[in-house]
């Protein structure tokens, strides 16, 4: 059983793996590329489907109506064509249907044809005696503007009962005989959407040189992602009846951005703001959003990043690259050194560690082991409990089997060698500290370090991280313990040892994995990064698909 997860491990591994040019690749695939729009409607294709581009080129008139910011008229053979741009409005309710088109025919004529009116979210349309208007058909769609909605309608010309007239809405006016005739129009001319960075205003037009990617969820319809190197942006477009502050699997809007290392930085969408990630910025319009992460916030990656829902096995966009990659950082990994700075585990790979599957605001805890001949090192950063005696008890347990296991306490040991077993563990001052491993359930009363008897199998440094104010910001630990001691305390030998694997109980219940110990750091790494890999196939939250 155990060949057979170390084989998928591996298989997860290896399709993660991204070098160098495949990222320039993924890059190309879902982030930053050229897109060909028209600069003018084509002539003889006039959609009405809410997509004004076919209104390029027709002259707008300007509103003196709240509810409406501009609008268009033209015709062809058949029908009249409205363009409106609207102010506000959603799937609930169109200010359009508080303003109506008057029609003035020149021989003075009244009747029912001289208004146009609209019903039933663009469905219906109506004339002044608030009969049906046969033929007429409309649709309404969100802008790429923020808090405007674009609608687009066609009356027959068979409603107009003369041919001079004049249409007057929201304050404007146009002569019949002034509408242009699509065939007056100028063919398109194909022009390219550059990409220029991206503005958190809540106007999307800025995403037109973005590739989308399609998600069709219970939640969401398309997202997008730039990562600048300042900041990673998101796009983000709800399903009409979707919600993105309620997706994922806990319907809690949690999000994550998951580093090709393991690493992972969470956070909470709300439609004003963005809980968890200090700096980060949020636009919403018209069920769409657009977010702005501080690259400052984002874990350490290798070469991408992704992008899903909280502990979700799948995530909505892969292989993000940035684009602007800061090449003086050195990103490679060579060996960790027990000394309670922790900077040698930064590209390191790391499990995610979740203390319960919503996981609150703000992230939870990661972890990793290294191997180097037969000492094991350990490495927990924990960000959701803070303080809290949460790093003991922990245990390591080898080859998967509770009888070769071990529970570890942390005490202390004074200049003289002394141990107090009832040390202060939480509401530590901010600093380092380190503390000796010793068995939880050996009963030993060895008073002294140097008494052979005393279960000893290591140390940790224990580093409080606050803030200036005292508040807790995280605490980080890294460990190391004899392997030959524990073998013979577990009467193995260390050369049987083929899988060693920590559970840190109080921030989560992952078992963290690494296999091998005499046969090399390498092989030690390298299956590190497929226990990381594998953390979805260990908790498995699978999204429901409409």
């Amino acid at each position: 059983m155990r060949k057979r997860m170390l084989n998928r491990f591996k298989r997860i591994y290896d399709k993660g793996r991204i070098f160098a040019g495949a990222a320039v690749v993924a890059l190309a695939a879902i982030g930053v590329h050229s897109v060909t729009t028209a600069q003018v409607a084509a002539a003889v294709n006039v959609s009405v489907d809410g997509d004004p581009k076919e209104w390029t080129g027709v002259e707008m008139q300007s509103s003196t109506d709240s509810a409406v910011a501009k609008w268009a008229v033209m015709q062809d053979e058949d029908y009249v064509y409205f363009y409106v741009q609207q102010n506000g409005g959603n799937e609930y309710g169109l200010p359009i249907t508080n303003t109506f088109v008057s029609i003035k025919y020149q021989s003075g004529q009244g009747g029912s044809h001289t208004q146009i009116r609209f019903a039933n979210m663009m469905k219906e349309f109506k004339d002044a005696w608030y009969g049906d208007i046969d033929g007429a058909r409309g649709v309404y769609s969100p802008s790429k503007e923020a808090d405007k909605y674009e609608i687009e309608f066609a009356v027959p010309k068979t409603f107009f009962v003369e041919e001079d007239y004049t249409i007057t809405y929201c304050g404007s006016s146009v002569e019949s005989t002034d509408i242009k005739d699509v065939k007056e129009l100028a063919q398109p001319t194909p022009t390219t959407a550059v990409y220029q960075g991206i503005t958190i205003d809540g106007t999307f037009t800025d995403w037109d040189a973005v590739a989308k990617k399609q998600v069709e969820d219970q939640w969401i319809r398309e997202t997008a992602a730039v990562f600048d190197g300042d900041y990673l942006y998101l796009y983000v477009k709800e399903q009409e009846t979707g919600s993105a502050t309620g997706a994922g699997s806990s319907s809690n809007g949690k999000y994550t951005i998951y580093t090709d290392l393991g690493r992972h930085t969470t956070f909470q969408l709300r439609k004003d703001h963005i809980e968890g990630i200090d700096g980060a910025k949020v636009s919403y319009s018209n069920r769409q959003y657009e977010i702005a992460i501080p690259a400052s916030a984002i874990r350490q990656y290798k070469e991408t990043i992704s992008f899903g829902y909280y502990m979700d096995e799948d995530v909505l966009i892969d292989n993000i690259a940035n684009r602007k990659e800061d090449t003086q950082i050195d990103k490679n990994f060579y060996k960790i050194v027990y000394d309670g700075k922790y900077s040698d585990w930064d590209y390191y790979p790391h499990q995610l560690i979740q203390y319960s599957t919503s996981g609150g605001v703000g992230n939870d805890a990661e972890a990793a082991l290294y191997m180097d001949g037969t000492t094991l090192y350990g490495h927990v950063l924990s960000m959701l409990h803070m303080n809290e005696k949460e790093f003991q008890p922990f245990t390591i347990r080898v080859n998967e089997n509770d009888n070769t296991a071990i529970n570890f306490r942390l005490v202390a040991v004074d200049k003289d060698g002394n141990i107090d077993k009832d040390c202060k563990l939480d509401h530590l001052d901010a600093g380092t500290y380190e503390y000796y491993l010793w068995d939880l359930n050996s009963g030993s009363t060895a008073a002294n370090i140097s008494d052979k008897d005393a279960p000893v199998y290591g140390k940790m440094y224990l580093t409080v991280n606050q803030t200036a104010e005292g508040k807790s910001v995280s605490d980080e630990v890294e460990y190391q313990v004899d392997l030959e001691k524990l073998a013979d305390h577990f009467g193995i030998d260390a050369s049987d040892m083929k899988l060693i694997q920590a559970q840190y109980i109080n921030i989560g219940q992952e078992w963290v994995s690494i296999a091998g110990t005499s046969t090399g750091t390498w092989l030690g790494l390298v299956l590190c990064g497929l226990s990381v890999l594998a953390v979805f196939g260990y908790r498995k939250f699978k999204r429901k698909v409409v």
